[in-house]
């Protein structure tokens, strides 16, 4: 008698699937359907949503590639449609966008969507996309009707499924070219698949487009030089001049003039003016460097254009380590401001400053007025919401990659370093697969004493809080008790709440102090504070 049970090696009869493609511009139809035709799929065309649905509901098709962007009804109203009807619930439906932005993304997934292609179409992707949805369609419409018959070859089929998922995961990342599924250290680019878009994106973005100064001064590696070079990139494309200006790149050892004449070359170079600004520096000797600084960008930078220039100054805590004083720079940047009032040149010129401190910290000499303009832009940790495309990344399936992710937040609580190096070390081990190999991870990756010892996030916040600006003494008793649990309230006025916020041991929960999150606390847990005070652990817990 012949066994008609399916074999995990059988390939999976796709000629003469049917495939419904909806859009409303007849030559994107032209085009899909010239590309999958020949593959032996039969064909449907809708040029509007109500038609699409119309279709689905009497063609039964296998497989939907449907158009975000349409006139009446667009395509996630569509994708929805489809799944709230028992008939077409099933059907697979593959989002095509111009659009590849996370957001745009994320909408599709959640409206119901497996998928997405962009266009302009490439035709191989078109291709593996709608073979590979069509494929586990199918083989979970095998799985349901012959579940009984397969149970001993469950587990094999099952590997095929995650095989199979893997594959469309490393699909998802196809003409991603040189992009990475997580970023460790550094700055991203602004195109990057793993950015994560927060409210801070949107209130850099409206801050500098009212014209007004900000700032955004917080801890190491939340992420701020990433947001400077997404924000910069849309500024640009507005039709902004924009100017990025790394103060680490200056170097330490050098005289004023050598900073200055630094900071207007970068300028020049990135606004393609180097020959007119040397030559105004070299003319204006007589002028001392912060004079000519100031005197460049009236004369030089903004009278050879008309459009609204912003320039971003990051690392600004660098400055500290100068040998000369660094409050004449930032007063320098006050003085811009100030003279809107009286010259409306300068209403073109905004400046973001970003770093690791605080405004009073900008200008330390007490005959000087403190750095007290501009608006504070507040850069958080990534919000649950916010993370979930991370799961994309992960390189399993659906629900296996959930559980995944929500374990890496419950250890990270979405700060942006440690989610991102935790993902990263998560999607590079396939045993990673439940979330007790993932507290195996966050142990080998951040908790183990090598770890500790090397990661540099975790010497940051260490050196932070035993060689910070504030007095030992003062800080860690009150880390203590903000691990202790104890009533802690915000009061930025005590130089202590400040080193603590900066060190990024600790994030404000409405009025109190709380531990960041939960790699922090067992980092630095009660034994190291003792170790850190140079007490004994027995008499401090008497404390």
């Amino acid at each position: 008698m012949k066994d008609d049970t399916m074999n995990s090696n059988d390939e999976i009869e796709l000629t003469g699937a049917k495939v419904l493609i909806v859009d409303d511009v007849s030559a994107n139809l032209k085009v899909l359907r010239g590309v999958l035709e020949p593959c032996g799929y039969k064909i449907l065309l809708a040029p509007r949503g109500e038609v699409a649905l119309k279709i689905a509901r009497s063609e039964s098709p296998d497989l939907i590639l449907l158009d975000v962007m349409m006139p009446e009804m667009d395509g996630f109203e569509v994708c929805r449609g489809l799944k709230e009807e028992p008939a077409t619930a099933g059907i697979p439906v593959i989002f095509i966008s111009a659009n590849e932005g996370t957001q745009s993304v994320v909408d599709g997934f959640r409206a119901g969507g497996v998928d997405y292609v962009t266009k302009p179409f490439k035709a191989e992707e078109v291709v593996m996309r709608v073979e590979t949805h069509l494929q586990n369609s199918r083989l979970t419409r095998a799985l349901r009707e012959r579940n009984g018959e397969l149970s001993k070859l469950n587990g094999a089929l099952q590997a095929e499924v995650r095989r199979r998922q893997q594959a469309e995961q490393a699909l998802s990342l196809l003409g991603e070219q040189q992009s990475e599924r997580f970023h460790v250290g550094g700055t991203l680019r602004h195109d990057a698949v793993s950015y994560i878009e927060r409210q801070a994106d949107r209130d850099l973005l409206a801050t500098l487009t009212e014209g007004a100064f900000c700032y955004v001064l917080t801890a190491r590696q939340m992420g701020k030089s990433s947001l400077m070079a997404r924000v910069a990139n849309i500024l640009r494309q507005k039709g902004w001049d924009v100017v990025t200006l790394d103060l680490s790149a200056l170097g330490q050892m050098v005289t004023p003039e050598q900073w200055y004449d630094g900071l207007i070359a970068r300028i020049g170079w990135q606004l393609k003016l180097e020959d007119a600004l040397d030559r105004f520096w070299s003319r204006q000797e007589r002028l001392g460097p912060l004079q000519r600084f100031l005197a460049s960008i009236r004369e030089i930078v903004l009278a050879r254009s008309a459009r609204r220039l912003v320039i971003f100054v990051d690392e600004l805590d660098t400055v500290r380590s100068l040998p000369f004083p660094s409050g004449d720079f930032f007063g320098a940047i006050r003085e811009t401001y100030n003279r809107r009032s009286e010259d409306p040149t300068f209403d073109r010129l905004t400046f973001c400053l970003l770093g690791v401190a605080t405004p009073s910290e900008l200008i330390a000499c007490n005959a000087m007025t403190t750095f007290n303009i501009g608006r504070r832009i507040e850069l958080q940790d990534f919000t649950w919401p916010e993370v979930l495309p991370l799961a994309h990344g992960l390189g399993r399936n659906t629900v296996v990659a959930d559980e995944l992710l929500e374990r890496i937040y419950f250890w990270t609580a979405g700060h942006p370093y440690l989610t991102q190096k935790l993902c990263h070390a998560v999607s590079a081990d396939a045993t990673v697969q439940t979330e007790a190999s993932v507290d195996e991870v966050c142990h080998r990756t951040l908790l183990s004493p090598q770890a500790r010892g090397q990661d540099d996030n975790l010497i940051f916040v260490r050196e932070r809080l035993q060689r910070g600006q504030s007095s030992l003494p003062a800080l860690l008793p009150l880390y203590r008790r903000v691990r202790a649990g104890e009533s802690v309230p915000v009061d930025e006025t005590r130089p202590e709440i400040h080193a603590l916020r900066l060190s990024g041991i600790v994030r404000y929960e409405g009025e109190q102090l709380r531990v960041r999150n939960r790699i922090y606390e067992r980092v630095f847990d009660v034994s190291w504070v003792d170790r850190a005070c140079g007490r004994d652990s027995d008499e401090t817990t008497k404390l």
